[in-house]
C-alpha cells in the first residue's frame, strides 16, 4: 500500500502504473526478471523513463522538438480563450439585456444555459470525429463558427436571433472542452504534463473570469453589441493561427508504446536486440527519444491540410456510443464528481451576480458588476499556480519514494486544496453577499477568488488524472465531464434566480457549500481506492462487455 493506496488482490500489473524512474529494485508485485538491464534501452530524458514511449518516426508528435510542441500547445490556449470567454461575455451587462430584450433575469441567464447545453451536445459528435479523423479539422471548425456565431450575435435585434446566436456558439466551445487536455497527452510525456494542463485549463476557465471585467467597460462606453463585434474580431485573427501553426498531432501508433508495467514486457522484448541512447534534455531542436529513422518529415504544406487519415479502426458508431457506457467508468465518476461541481456553482455565481448587487445598497452597474470578478480572476491565477507548483512535483517525489514507480492517484492529492478553497470560498461568498450592510463590499469578490481557485485545482486533478490513467479512454472521459458539467450548469442556470428568490442568497449557499463539502471528500477517499478501480475496470471492461473496444 503505497502512501495508502489499496493495492488489488493480484499479482497483475495495473494499466496506468509505469515506471517513471531508471535504477530500480522491484518487489514481488513488480517483478520484470532482468529489467534493470533491459530497461536501459527504453527511451528517457535523463534518468526519467518516457511514458508513454515515443516510436522510431520523426513524424510522431513526441519525438517534435519541444519548441514546436510549445507553439502547439500556445495556439491551442489562445483558441481556448477566445472560445471559453464568450461564456461569461453577458454576466457583466445582464441588467443591458433585461431592459433591451425586456426579458426577466431567468430568460438572460438561459443565454449561458442554452449555450452550455449547446456544447455538450455537439461534444458526442465532434470528439467522434476528432478520435476517428484527428482533432485538427474539430479545432479548425470550431473557429469558424465562433467566427460566424459572433458575427450573428453582434448582429442580433431579437431574443429569439440572439438565443440562436448563443446556442451556434456553445458548439464552438465543445471541441475545446472535450480535446485539449488530450492534446497534451498526445504531445508530452507523464513527467512534463502537470504545469502544462495547469496552463491549459487556467486559458480554459480562467480566462472566463477576465471577459466580464472588459464586457462590463465595453457596453458601458460602446453597447453590448460591440462585445461580440470584438469577439469577431479577435476569433478571426486565432481561425488564422489555428490553420497555420496547429499540425494534426493525433498519432496512429501501437498500443505497446502506451507503457505501463504490463505493457513494459513487450516493448522491452521488442527493443531488446538495439540500444537507444537517452535523448538530451538540453537540445530543444532534437526531437526527443528519435532512433535512426528512414522515414522523410512532413512538409509543412502537407501538415496544413484538413484531414490526414483514419487514426482507427474503429467504426464512428462505436466511438459514439462509447462515453454513454463509461458515464458507469469509476475513474470517470471520479473526475466528473471532482470536476463538474465546483464549475456548476462557479457559473451560478456568476448569472446571479447583477441580480444580488443590483439594488441596495450598492447599485452597482454593469463596470461594478464586471469589476467583481477580478477576485475570480486572481483566484484562478493562484489556483494555476498551486496546481501547476504541484502537480508534477508531487508526482515526481512521491514515484521515487515508491520504488521509482508512478500511480495516477499521486495526482488526485490536489483534490485536498480545492475541498478547502472550494467549500469554504461558497460558504463566505453567501455568508458576505447575504448582508451587504454588515460585511464590506470587498468580502464577496475575495470568496469568489476563492471558490475560482479551488475550481481551477480540481479542474488540473481531474485532467491529469484521467490523461495518465486511462488514455485509452480519455478523449471519450472527456466528453462525459462536459456532459455532466454542462448538464448540471443548465440545470442550475434555469433555476438559479427562483432558487435565490424563495431561498434567499444564504440558504442557497449553505446548500451549495454542503453538497460541495459531501462531493469533495468522496473524491479525496477515491486516493486510496483508486489503483483498485482501475484494476476492476481493466478485468470488467464494460466496453468490452459490449464489443465497444
Amino acid at each position: 500500500m503505497p502512501f495508502g493506496i489499496i493495492e488489488p488482490p493480484s499479482d497483475s500489473p495495473v494499466p496506468g502504473t509505469v515506471h517513471l524512474y531508471d535504477g530500480l529494485s522491484f518487489n514481488s508485485n513488480l517483478e520484470l526478471g532482468s529489467a534493470p538491464i533491459s530497461q536501459s534501452r527504453l527511451k528517457r530524458d535523463g534518468d526519467i523513463i518516457l511514458v508513454p514511449q515515443p516510436s522510431d518516426s520523426i513524424n510522431d508528435p513526441l519525438n517534435w522538438s519541444t519548441r514546436k510542441k510549445d507553439l502547439v500547445l500556445t495556439v491551442l490556449c489562445l483558441a481556448s480563450i477566445m472560445s471559453a470567454v464568450v461564456s461569461p461575455l453577458i454576466a457583466s451587462v445582464s441588467t443591458a439585456l433585461v431592459v433591451y430584450f425586456r426579458k426577466g433575469f431567468g430568460a438572460i441567464a438561459l443565454l449561458t444555459g442554452w449555450y452550455l447545453f449547446s456544447g455538450a451536445i455537439v461534444s458526442l459528435f465532434i470528439t467522434a470525429i476528432a478520435v476517428k479523423y484527428g482533432k485538427r479539422f474539430p479545432y479548425l471548425l470550431a473557429c469558424v463558427i465562433l467566427v460566424a456565431s459572433s458575427a450573428w450575435a453582434g448582429a442580433a435585434t431579437s431574443y429569439k436571433s440572439f438565443l440562436w446566436s448563443r446556442i451556434l456558439q456553445g458548439a464552438s466551445l465543445a471541441p475545446f472542452e472535450v480535446l485539449v487536455n488530450t492534446s497534451i497527452g498526445d504531445l508530452y510525456f507523464v513527467h512534463q504534463r502537470g504545469y502544462r494542463l495547469a496552463i491549459a485549463n487556467l486559458c480554459l476557465f480562467g480566462s472566463t473570469f477576465l471577459a466580464p471585467i472588459i464586457a462590463g467597460h465595453i457596453a458601458d462606453k460602446m453597447g453590448w453589441h460591440w462585445l461580440f463585434w470584438f469577439v469577431l474580431i479577435f476569433s478571426s485573427i486565432t481561425l488564422i493561427l489555428v490553420f497555420f501553426f496547429l499540425p494534426e498531432h493525433v498519432y496512429k501508433r501501437d498500443h505497446v508504446f502506451d507503457t505501463d508495467i504490463e505493457g513494459e514486457r513487450d516493448l522491452i522484448d521488442r527493443v531488446a536486440a538495439t540500444t537507444t541512447p537517452p535523448p538530451d534534455p538540453n537540445d530543444e531542436e532534437k526531437p526527443e527519444g528519435v532512433t535512426d529513422s528512414t522515414e522523410h518529415p512532413e512538409t509543412y504544406l502537407h501538415s496544413l491540410r484538413l484531414f490526414s487519415g483514419s487514426k482507427t479502426d474503429r467504426p464512428l458508431w462505436k466511438i459514439f456510443l462509447r462515453p454513454f457506457v463509461l458515464i458507469f467508468h469509476p475513474g470517470v465518476i471520479f473526475a466528473a464528481l471532482t470536476q463538474a461541481p465546483l464549475i456548476a456553482w462557479t457559473v451560478t455565481i456568476g448569472v446571479v451576480l447583477a441580480a444580488i448587487f443590483l439594488g441596495p445598497p450598492l447599485w452597482y452597474t454593469e463596470v461594478n458588476v464586471g469589476n467583481m470578478y477580478t477576485g475570480a480572476l486572481i483566484g484562478s491565477l493562484i489556483g494555476f499556480v498551486i496546481a501547476g507548483a504541484l502537480s508534477d512535483y508531487l508526482a515526481k517525489l512521491l514515484s521515487r519514494r515508491n520504488n521509482n514507480v508512478y500511480e495516477p492517484e499521486f495526482r488526485v492529492l490536489l483534490v485536498i486544496p480545492q475541498f478547502v478553497c472550494g467549500v469554504v470560498g461558497i460558504w463566505g461568498f453567501g455568508a458576505t453577499a447575504n448582508n451587504l450592510y454588515k460585511y464590506s463590499k470587498y468580502l464577496p469578490p475575495f470568496f469568489f477568488g476563492v471558490e475560482t481557485c479551488g475550481m481551477i485545482i480540481g479542474a488540473v486533478a481531474s485532467g491529469a488524472y484521467i490523461t495518465d490513467a486511462h488514455r485509452d479512454i480519455q478523449v471519450e472521459a472527456f466528453v462525459v465531464l462536459v456532459l455532466v458539467k454542462n448538464f448540471v450548469s443548465f440545470a442550475l442556470t434555469d433555476r438559479a434566480y427562483e432558487w435565490l428568490v424563495k431561498a434567499g442568497v444564504m440558504h442557497c449557499f449553505v446548500v451549495a457549500g454542503s453538497i460541495q463539502c459531501a462531493v469533495s471528500v468522496l473524491t479525496i477517499l477515491y486516493y486510496f481506492v483508486g489503483k483498485y478501480c482501475r484494476y476492476w475496470a481493466h478485468r470488467h471492461s464494460l466496453l468490452r462487455a459490449l464489443k465497444l473496444d
